[in-house]
Parts: structure tokens; C-alpha cells; sequence
């Protein structure tokens, strides 16, 4: 008995050295500084770096490892010494064992300071210039019953300039649509994303694409 209760003291000392020293490294890793951050992001272009909130480690079930994550802004300079590209993004590291390996940025969307987004009243009047039927689309345009009850920049319009002459983002259009060829039709909203194009930054907008989005019955 005397033997066995040795045992068990041995190995309930050994775990509690494991955990301690597991206490040990943890309380020793620490996550990538803003400093290391804004390294990797920055290039030659690079003029500022902006870090939101604190990263967090989490297990990625697209790449199936873990990764620690940091979303930043970085504005970016262009052949314009007044216009300043902003890249709105997430830098990701590997976390191996108890280090982080940087391993890529992933742009999300992309803006600039010094070429303001249209504003609402701006796509109203482009919406009336261009059309309805442009901005909702044929196939969508010939299923409406009656007019559109309204249509306009989204809540949350989401804005993403491609280049300095096309820009993308989301309108909300409300209308009886045709759910049938026998007399069906609901009240909806849609959301459409729209993309605008044009051939420089002094001229009009001349074109449109529209791709439906999220719809609600109303």
C-alpha cells in the first residue's frame, strides 16, 4: 500500500510540474507587438498604419490551422500626391506551439482619402439620370408590378473602389415583385451590388453593373 500511495505521489508531482511549466509558457507568449504588425504590412508606398482592437487566435476550418489575426488600415500613397489609397485588411500569423509565424495580409475592401464615396442624394440623381431598369437590371426590372416604392444607397453601403474610376456598393430597392406567370407577387427588398465606372476622375459616371444581393419579403 505504502508503495502504491508513493506512486500515485510521484505522478500527481509530475503533473503538476507539467502544468506549471505549461502555466510557465503560456504566461511567457505574447502576441505579435503593433510594431512587428505594421512591419509586415508596410511597402515602399506605405505612409500609415492604423490597428484595430487586439488579435485573437482562433482555428481557421478554411486552412484547418490555427491563426492569430489583426485587422488594420493602411493608406497607401498614388501617382496623385493628393490622393492617398486606404487598404482595409487583416495580417495572419501561424501559431506554432507558442510562436506566431506571420504568414499573409488579406485585403477586404479598398478606399481612398481625397476621392469622397457618392453620397446618397449623389445615387438618387445618377439612379434617376441612368435609369431604374440600370440599376436593378433587366431581369429583375421586367419582374417588378407597378413602380418601385423606392430605391437608394443601402443602410450600410459597403463601399469598395476598385480604381479611382470604379467603385462598388449596395442599393436597397422596394417593389411588388412577380413571383409567377399565374398572378403571384410579394412585397420585397432587395439588395443590389452595384458598380460604377467611368473615365476619369473629372468625368461623369457613364455605366453600371448590378448584381442582386439579399432579399426580404416584406
Amino acid at each position: 500500500m505504502a508503495k502504491k500511495s508513493m506512486s500515485l505521489s510521484f505522478a500527481l508531482a509530475g503533473l503538476v510540474c507539467l502544468t506549471s511549466n505549461a502555466a510557465n509558457v503560456a504566461a511567457q507568449v505574447q502576441n505579435p507587438s503593433d510594431t512587428q504588425v505594421k512591419k509586415v504590412i508596410a511597402s515602399s508606398k506605405t505612409v500609415d498604419v492604423t490597428l484595430d482592437k487586439p488579435g485573437s487566435t482562433e482555428w481557421s476550418q478554411t486552412y484547418n490551422k490555427y491563426i492569430w489575426t489583426r485587422h488594420f488600415v493602411a493608406k497607401l500613397k498614388t501617382a496623385d500626391p493628393n490622393i492617398f489609397l486606404l487598404e482595409k485588411g487583416y495580417a495572419v500569423y501561424d501559431v506554432v506551439g507558442p510562436n506566431y509565424v506571420f504568414w499573409r495580409t488579406f485585403i477586404t475592401s479598398n478606399g481612398y482619402e481625397g476621392i469622397p464615396d457618392p453620397s446618397a442624394s449623389e445615387v438618387r440623381a445618377l439612379i434617376d439620370k441612368l435609369g431604374v431598369d440600370m440599376f436593378l437590371g433587366n431581369y429583375y426590372y421586367n419582374q417588378v408590378i407597378g413602380e418601385v416604392d423606392s430605391i437608394g444607397l443601402a443602410q450600410d453601403p459597403k463601399f469598395d473602389w476598385h480604381t479611382p474610376n470604379s467603385v462598388s456598393f449596395d442599393i436597397a430597392a422596394v417593389y411588388v415583385e412577380k413571383t409567377n406567370d399565374v398572378g403571384g407577387k410579394e412585397k420585397v427588398r432587395r439588395i443590389f451590388r452595384i458598380r460604377l465606372f467611368r473615365s476619369n476622375q473629372k468625368s461623369d459616371w457613364k455605366s453600371v453593373m448590378s448584381v442582386p444581393e439579399d432579399r426580404t419579403k416584406l
